[in-house]
């Protein structure tokens, strides 16, 4: 009979891996359905974006593939395919820390706000482009900012704040009900008040924050992981050089 440790830890190890090809799977998923929401806006989607969903998306390929290794060698017991797997985590924790500290840098260096505010003025100066007007209102209305700092940077180009910024008059067509809503917003000063530059570092913020946590869980269980794979190899070998040793005394005897 089977010791009862190589029990346990082939149950936890399988159990662990299991969860880390729902989280690849759900990852992937998560990926690809931004990949082609982004497609039908490519105005709103950067190199940098493109990247990231494409590494995100290796990444949960990377996992899932490990995970399955994983539980394969586990249920097998099978002590080379345990190492393989072990390695394999420990690779992507490494992959995944070296990418983490380096975008937490990048991210407290580089901003967004210059690009920003470059699409701001060219929006509020040029008067034929609408794809420009398009992707204001959008952003405007949909993270309840107005303007890049705020509404005073319509003021300075003695510009009107748009129904944009009126979370009661952007979502009517056009004609009087909106013109009307679009009136009063402004005469009561209901508009939105923070700038979007604020707005969106806010998002981001909390983005990444929900990120780095489920960052450092899965590492955690990626580790976790790998002490069990290889606790569990070694156990495996010791068992079978025991058992070895015993058959070969009982034969000599």
């Amino acid at each position: 009979m089977k010791p009862r440790s190589i029990r346990c830890m082939k149950f936890f190890l399988t159990l662990f891996n299991i969860v880390c090809i729902l989280f690849g799977l759900i990852l992937m998923a998560i990926c690809a359905m931004n990949m082609r929401e982004r497609k039908s806006r490519p105005e709103q989607q950067s190199a940098l974006s493109r990247g990231v969903l494409a590494f995100l998306l290796t990444l949960g390929l990377a996992l899932v593939v490990t995970a399955v290794l994983g539980c394969i060698g586990a249920l097998r017991e099978h002590v080379k395919i345990l190492y393989v797997h072990a390695c394999f985590f420990i690779f992507l924790v490494s992959v995944e820390l070296i990418v983490g500290v380096g975008g937490a840098v990048l991210s407290a260096w580089v901003g967004a706000g210059s690009e920003l505010r470059v699409q701001f003025y060219r929006n509020a100066t040029v008067d034929d482009d609408h794809r420009h007007q398009e992707f204001w209102d959008q952003l405007q209305a949909e993270n309840q900012c107005c303007g890049v700092d705020g509404p005073q940077d319509y003021a300075i180009l003695n510009r009107p704040i748009p129904p944009a910024c009126c979370a009661r008059a952007h979502p009517l067509r056009e004609g009087g009900a909106r013109s009307h809503l679009h009136q009063t917003c402004l005469t009561d000063r209901s508009y939105y008040v923070i700038g979007c530059e604020e707005a969106l570092r806010q998002k981001k913020a909390l983005k990444g924050n929900i990120f780095i946590s489920t960052g450092v869980i899965f590492a955690l269980l990626e580790i976790f992981c790998i002490v069990l794979a290889l606790w569990m190899a070694r156990t495996i070998r010791s068992e079978r050089r025991k058992l070895q040793q015993n058959l070969q005394a009982h034969f000599e005897t």
